[in-house]
């Protein structure tokens, strides 16, 4: 905002810390409504397009994250429907790639261990997947903090391992779609904290040592944290 106005120079204050602007502390900026000088401070419309086109870069980053799964509902082919207690651990590993400042790609890795609970019985359930998501980063909500809210749609694809009380299985686990909804909060200029929700469906097709196999449709539903940092 404009702090100071005369006929000669106008002197202004960054209202947010976590703005960037394509000038340092003290120096002089001229106002020209033009797009000829890159160091002008032009109008908004002007400068967002300016600095869209000149002054902002894609960025790549890499980000842990961890989420507790809870199982919502399920269907396992041969099986009667059943009162059912499915949860677990989550840990993702994710490279992202910036195409514009809304759109990024993410690529990941997951590793899930899960407990699912049938009578007086566990069975214990571990999937190694990859991801490929694509997100959508909204416009930072400058009252707080300059956080970006986000919207994901991915898929998942890789090996799934049971074990029931000595009877073991193994096989493949597809996830379509991911729906993801995150909240991202800058720490510095290169970190952020994120919290993420998301709904999943699940499809896992398994092998016994008998040569029987099973199919089984779960809706999850997760809710983590992570820790991203650009590069």
């Amino acid at each position: 905002k404009a702090i100071s106005v005369t006929r000669e120079f106008t002197q202004w204050e960054i209202e947010n810390n976590f703005t960037e602007v394509p000038f340092r502390k003290g120096q002089i900026v001229t106002y020209y409504n033009t797009t000829e000088y890159l160091w002008a401070l032009a109008p908004e419309s002007i400068k967002s397009k300016l600095i869209k086109s000149n002054l902002w870069a894609p960025r790549k980053s890499f980000a842990i994250h961890s989420a507790f799964v809870r199982g919502v509902s399920e269907s396992v082919s041969g099986v009667e429907s059943e009162s059912v207690e499915r949860g677990g651990l989550q840990l993702e590993a994710y490279l992202e790639t910036e195409f514009n400042r809304h759109f990024a790609m993410g690529y990941g890795l997951r590793y899930t261990n899960e407990v699912i609970n049938v009578g007086e019985a566990s069975i214990s359930t571990t999937r190694f997947l990859g991801i490929l998501e694509g997100r959508y980063y909204f416009n930072p909500l400058r009252f707080f903090f300059g956080a970006r809210p986000s919207f994901g749609l991915g898929v998942a694809y890789g090996q799934s391992f049971t074990d029931a009380t000595g009877l073991t299985s193994a096989g493949t686990a597809i996830i379509l779609p991911i729906t993801k909804i995150g909240f991202h909060l800058p720490l510095t200029k290169i970190t952020e904290f994120s919290f993420e929700t998301a709904f999943e469906s699940l499809e896992v097709t398994e092998k016994f040592e008998t040569g029987d196999k099973q199919v089984t449709n779960v809706n999850n539903f997760k809710i983590g944290i992570a820790v991203k940092r650009f590069f």
